[in-house]
């Protein structure tokens, strides 16, 4: 065969596959970094609620650990840990925070943070104000709850029997 021929052969050939070889690469670097991505927003999360009261965003993000670190089992057995420490019944309900310390350090060595030490994720700013805020709502919602349970409508009170019976009624909707 002539060394030409031979060399266009090489060249489409190249030509052709380069391109998939490019976008196989391309494709698998995306998903790696969505992974990470994830890891990372996950972990931002826990970080930034770490010592605020549990929410709805906490909740989510651990109970997303066993999807997004499936591939790190340190830190699924830290998420294991921590989860059995938050049972009342649970012979670590104490240390629970220690637990949660060790979740979050596992994840942050698993993202890179190896520097990141277990006091420095304990360390925790809450200015007086959210606490103030959050004792006020719960005052009102207190006081709240007090009074409609006490009336029948917003211009008459229960009579004592009434209001025993009512709140009789207002435990079993909450057993």
């Amino acid at each position: 065969m002539d060394t030409n021929l031979i060399l266009t052969i090489v060249q489409i050939v190249a030509v052709s596959i380069v391109p998939l070889i490019v976008w196989w690469l391309g494709i698998r670097w995306q998903k790696s970094k969505a992974k990470d991505d994830a890891k990372r927003v996950l972990f931002f999360a826990l970080m930034a609620n770490r010592k605020a009261m549990p929410n709805k965003e906490w909740v989510d993000a651990l109970n997303t650990i066993d999807i997004v670190f499936q591939d790190n089992q340190n830190v699924r057995k830290a998420w294991r840990e921590y989860y059995d420490s938050l049972d009342e019944k649970s012979q670590y309900y104490n240390d629970t925070n220690s637990f949660k310390l060790d979740l979050l350090s596992e994840m942050a060595n698993a993202l890179g943070y190896k520097d990141l030490k277990q006091t420095e994720i304990d360390r925790f700013y809450s200015p007086k104000y959210f606490s103030n805020v959050q004792n006020s709502q719960n005052v009102l919602t207190s006081e709240l709850i007090r009074v409609l349970a006490h009336s029948k409508s917003n211009s008459e009170s229960f009579t004592e029997e009434e209001f025993e019976s009512h709140m009789k009624d207002i435990e079993k909707q909450f057993q």
